[in-house]
C-alpha cells in the first residue's frame, strides 16, 4: 500500500516527494497516515496546481502574452474585419482613429503596442414588439489583456427579459487564457450585424507610448 502511494507520488512531484520520503523514514509511529498528510501540503504549494486564469493586477509585469498559431490567424482576422469600419462616413475621427489604432495592434501580433488601450462595440437588434433582440460584438485591448467577447438579450411582453453571454476569447498579460464559444461563430455573428443596419462606438485611453493607426 505505502509502496504504491510512493510510485503515485514520484510520478506526480518527481524529487520533492523523494525529500519527503527521506524525513518521514526518520520518523517513528504510523509512517502511512504522516505520509499522505505531507502529500496533501505539497500539493498546497505554489505551483503545484493548475493556475486559474485571470487578469494579472497592479503593476504585474506584461509582455508575456501567449499565443498558438490558431490564436493569431483569428485575431489578424478580427483585424481584418474591423479595418473597413473607420471609413464609415458617420463615425467621428477619434472613434476612426481608436479602431485603426485597434487594427494595427492586433496585426502585429505577436509583437505588443506599448500603451494600447481600445475598446471597439459593434451592436445590432431586429425584432418586433412581441420580441426584441439586441446583440453586442466587443473587442477590448489593453496592457493586461486581448478581449472579443459577444452577447446577447431578449425581451418582449410574452418572454420578459433575459440577458446572455455568447463568445468569450480572452488572453491575459499573465500567460493565461479564457475561452468559451467558437472563434468562427464570433466571426460569422459579428459579420451578419455589419451587413445590417449596426450601431459601432469605440474608445481609445491610449497612453502616449501608443502608436499606430491603418
Amino acid at each position: 500500500m505505502l509502496a504504491g502511494m510512493i510510485g503515485v507520488a514520484e510520478s506526480k512531484f518527481g524529487g520533492s516527494i523523494r525529500r519527503i520520503i527521506a524525513w518521514l523514514k526518520r520518523l517513528p509511529g504510523n509512517v502511512r497516515s504522516r505520509f499522505a498528510r505531507d502529500i496533501q501540503r505539497v500539493e498546497s504549494l505554489p505551483g503545484s496546481r493548475e493556475p486559474v486564469a485571470e487578469a494579472p493586477k497592479g503593476d504585474e509585469l506584461h509582455g508575456s502574452f501567449r499565443f498558438d498559431e490558431d490564436d493569431l490567424a483569428f485575431l489578424s482576422e478580427v483585424a481584418r474585419r474591423l479595418a473597413p469600419l473607420t471609413a464609415q462616413p458617420s463615425l467621428a475621427p477619434e472613434e476612426a482613429k481608436a479602431i485603426g489604432r485597434a487594427v494595427a495592434a492586433l496585426q502585429k501580433l505577436p509583437e505588443l503596442t506599448p500603451g494600447i488601450d481600445v475598446r471597439i462595440e459593434v451592436a445590432h437588434r431586429m425584432g418586433g414588439e412581441e420580441l426584441s433582440e439586441s446583440y453586442s460584438y466587443a473587442v477590448k485591448l489593453d496592457q493586461r489583456r486581448i478581449e472579443i467577447t459577444s452577447s446577447g438579450s431578449q425581451s418582449g411582453p410574452t418572454v420578459g427579459s433575459d440577458s446572455f453571454s455568447l463568445e468569450s476569447l480572452k488572453w491575459y498579460a499573465n500567460g493565461q487564457t479564457a475561452h468559451q464559444g467558437n472563434r468562427d461563430t464570433w466571426l460569422e455573428r459579428l459579420s451578419y450585424a455589419l451587413a445590417r443596419d449596426h450601431s459601432l462606438h469605440a474608445t481609445d485611453e491610449s497612453g502616449g507610448q501608443c502608436a499606430g493607426t491603418v
